[in-house]
């Protein structure tokens, strides 16, 4: 048995040269395995302290790597950090025999394995076509699902930004005129979401302003990514699209049961089946579809898998005794 783990900080995770593209890639191989049957994931566990203040444990195993891992995730209210409000950590261990293998900063991989989901709900309810984006909420996962969603939607050229703070959308929207596209802010949210092709909501836990878009809005053809649990969303509003998919029906409807997410389904499709082909994905270019993210743990697996595996091949991090 061995006698050590890695520690993996922040900057070794982020400066591992894990790709977007790669990134994509595993998470939707675990999506695909969990098709299979050969991964899954436990429900979170969440203790709620406050609105917008809680923790989370999220485990899951990949049984063909023979992996199994957890994410401890905290979240606090702005007003009581003056450093980040979200804080992870994963744990990685050896599935067989029990044994810890690693532990890591979880920060990078929550922005990015969450816009890499996104994208891959996207490469099936999107249209390939599609050149607008509109963004309800201007924090980290605005900027991770711009990257990402270019990656998979390489027409994209227009965006719209919108925030509670004119400030955090006016920055957004340098930062996409920077990468050669057209930005705009908006001060209505109902501009951010209306007439376009994409539209993403980010929209933090504990907001003093809940369900105040309408899926009335969504053009023909029109993707929304609800990043934010779907907590932007007028829950009576939601089967109004064509095509609602989740990332996994069992989890949703125990977040639903909760009262974390607005609607328990029927959803038509999740991840899994999405990943793997068991569902074609939008039907038609007039249908208007909607990922309803919950947010899971496989994803977070995923990309500490890929990160493990990097740090193994250059020895980076710092071994701990057991």
């Amino acid at each position: 048995m061995q006698d050590t783990l890695i520690y993996l900080s922040e900057a070794d995770v982020s400066g591992a040269g894990i790709s977007l593209d790669r990134l994509r890639e595993v998470v939707a191989d675990a999506f695909a395995a969990q098709a299979r049957g050969t991964a899954r994931a436990a429900s979170k566990s969440v203790l709620t302290l406050g609105p917008g203040h809680l923790f989370q444990a999220k485990p899951a195993v990949l049984a063909d790597a023979g992996l199994a891992g957890m994410k401890w995730f905290g979240l606090v209210p702005s007003a009581q950090t003056s450093g980040p409000t979200i804080c992870s950590l994963i744990i990685l261990s050896d599935a067989k025999t029990g044994a810890p293998l690693a532990v890591m900063g979880g920060n990078w991989i929550t922005a990015t394995r969450t816009g890499a989901m996104t994208a891959i709900a996207a490469q099936a309810l999107a249209r390939k076509g599609s050149e607008s984006i509109g963004f309800v909420g201007c924090g980290v996962q605005a900027y991770s699902h711009l990257d990402a969603l270019r990656l998979v939607l390489p027409k994209l050229n227009r965006v719209v930004a919108y925030s509670r703070t004119p400030a955090s959308a006016e920055k957004f929207a340098a930062a996409a005129r920077a990468l050669g596209m057209q930005a705009a802010t908006t001060r209505d949210p109902r501009n951010a979401v209306e007439g376009l092709d994409v539209v993403i909501t980010t929209v933090p836990e504990g907001a003093a302003t809940l369900e105040f878009l309408d899926t009335a809005w969504l053009a023909p053809g029109e993707f929304a990514g609800a990043v934010d649990l779907g907590r932007s969303w007028k829950r009576e509003t939601l089967r109004g699209v064509d095509l609602l998919a989740t990332d996994e029906h069992e989890q949703t409807r125990v977040l639903a049961a909760m009262g974390r997410m607005p609607f328990a389904g029927p959803y038509e499709a999740d991840l899994a089946d999405l990943a793997s082909g068991r569902h074609p994905g939008r039907g038609s270019d007039r249908e208007r579809t909607m990922f309803l993210f919950s947010g899971h743990a496989l994803a977070d697996l995923a990309a500490a898998q890929a990160a493990y595996e990097i740090a193994q091949a250059r020895g980076l991090g710092v071994r701990l005794p057991l």
